[in-house]
């Protein structure tokens, strides 16, 4: 409960600080990890909160993976037998 309260304490001074246009590049990177850290404390958890909390963390981190740019084309990714999956598509964006 400490760390949700520290968390939250920050996202509440974090967006304070958005309005100045030299601190958007942090408060971005600090409201990230703090969406991390909040998605890895409720993993596996089986309450209504930790089941909302894990289908939105998995719903943004699809999110923020279907914003990266591919890098490579398809043809180069490929497995053989034109099997396209998740590891063509990583391939694809350079992961």
């Amino acid at each position: 409960m400490k760390r949700m309260s520290v968390i939250l304490m920050i996202c509440s001074s974090a967006n304070a600080w958005a309005a100045d246009p030299v601190v958007i590049p942090f408060v971005v990177q600090l409201q990230r990890t703090a969406n991390a850290s909040l998605c890895e404390s409720y993993k596996g958890d089986r309450s209504p909160m930790g089941l909302a909390m894990n289908k939105q963390c998995r719903n943004r981190a699809h999110a923020e993976f279907e914003e990266i740019q591919d890098e490579k084309p398809l043809r180069d990714c490929m497995k053989p037998g034109n099997v396209i999956d998740d590891d063509v598509r990583k391939c694809m964006k350079g992961l």
